[in-house]
């Protein structure tokens, strides 16, 4: 597809497709235009004033009375509109792109509502990401967009998992990060999530994952929860993270046989158990945890990575045992317990004599 490119005046911004936003300033001082990408797409980015003080950010919206897309082709498929400061979508005139656009991206703005008006017309959408606005409610908005596979409402103002969700048939990925949701609830009609992200909530307890039997990612960390349950249907599960949440025992993973990586760092963990069905895991990060002894993993065969620095552990005995015949073996840490601060000279060479395999040792790579 050919390239188009639309000026739209008064944007104060500078579009670089594939420069972070925090990229060299050579251009961005007072060009303002919206470049329209290969795949139909166009990207419209304001930078970060240069002195914070002179501006207020909640006061300083791009004007809502004004169309600033108004030169782009109804055919666009793509929109990034990112960190524009907008309010409203009101005067976007986004529906007359809705016969082709897949992908809306809105991040870092200040939407508060989503206008049901604007987005039951948008039936083609395939990812709509909202990251970092001001959103508190979906209600009805998102009940037509039976083709949307990537929705990512993180860093919201959201209370409670959407009931919208059950109108959303082709949804694989969902972010909620870093909202305000205290219960796992509506995704009784989620069987299409691959992937789902409920870090930095207030959630308590692992519950109503019953119906995600296509579930391959679980990112729960930084919640609440003091248990490992309500985990056996998940039968796909790839990847669990449940770091920085107030769990104490490894238990109710024995049904999750197709699980590879296990993250459960900056818990209350005491005992290194649990674990004996588990024998696809490539990774096991428990640092910082309150585990006094390397043991019960020596049939994960599979391992490439063990993460187990900040823990109890007095002594590098158990590594012949346990760790020494796994051969896919590459990657340990175990820094910031005993047997590495009571030993700090010879705690490197004890552990590459132990572990010929190993090719990582905490941070540092084992020289050959």
């Amino acid at each position: 597809m050919s390239t188009k490119e639309t000026n739209v005046p008064a944007v104060n911004g500078v579009h670089e497709e594939s420069a972070p936003q925090s990229a060299p300033e050579s251009n961005a001082s007072d060009v303002n235009e919206v470049i329209a990408a290969p795949e139909r797409s166009a990207r419209v980015v304001l930078p970060e004033p240069e002195d914070e003080s002179e501006e207020d950010p909640e006061e300083a919206f791009i004007e809502e009375e004004r169309d600033f897309l108004v030169e782009l082709p109804d055919d666009t498929e793509e929109l990034e509109l990112v960190h524009l400061r907008i309010k409203t979508l009101a005067h976007i005139r986004l529906p007359r792109f809705a016969a082709h656009l897949k992908k809306l991206c809105l991040r870092q703005n200040f939407i508060a509502r989503l206008d049901p008006e604007i987005f039951h017309t948008l039936t083609k959408l395939q990812e709509l990401d909202l990251y970092d606005n001001k959103v508190k409610h979906v209600d009805d908005s998102l009940n037509n967009l039976s083709e949307l596979s990537v929705l990512d409402l993180s860093f919201n103002l959201i209370r409670s998992v959407p009931e919208a969700l059950q109108h959303l048939p082709s949804l694989h990925t969902v972010y909620f990060v870093q909202n305000r949701i205290s219960k796992i609830s509506n995704l009784q009609a989620s069987a299409s999530l691959r992937s789902l992200e409920l870090g930095g909530n207030k959630i308590r307890k692992i519950e109503n994952l019953d119906a995600l039997v296509n579930l391959e990612e679980l990112w729960i960390g930084k919640n609440k929860i003091t248990k490992l349950e309500n985990l056996g249907t998940l039968k796909r599960l790839k990847i669990l993270s449940l770091q920085s949440n107030r769990i104490t025992k490894l238990e109710g993973l024995e049904d999750l046989d197709t699980l590879e990586e296990l993250y459960l760092s900056h818990n209350g963990v005491q005992k290194l158990e649990g674990l004996e069905k588990n024998l696809k895991l490539t990774t096991l990060d428990l640092g910082n945890n309150f585990i006094p002894e390397l043991e019960n993993i020596s049939h994960l065969t599979n391992l490439q990575e063990l993460w187990m620095s900040g823990n109890k552990i007095p002594t590098l005995h158990s590594l012949d045992t346990q760790l020494k015949h796994i051969t896919t073996l590459e990657t340990i840490y175990l820094e910031a317990n005993p047997c590495q601060t009571a030993d700090m000279a010879g705690y490197r060479r004890k552990i590459i004599l132990a572990l010929p395999q190993i090719k990582q040792i905490d941070a540092t790579f084992v020289k050959v």
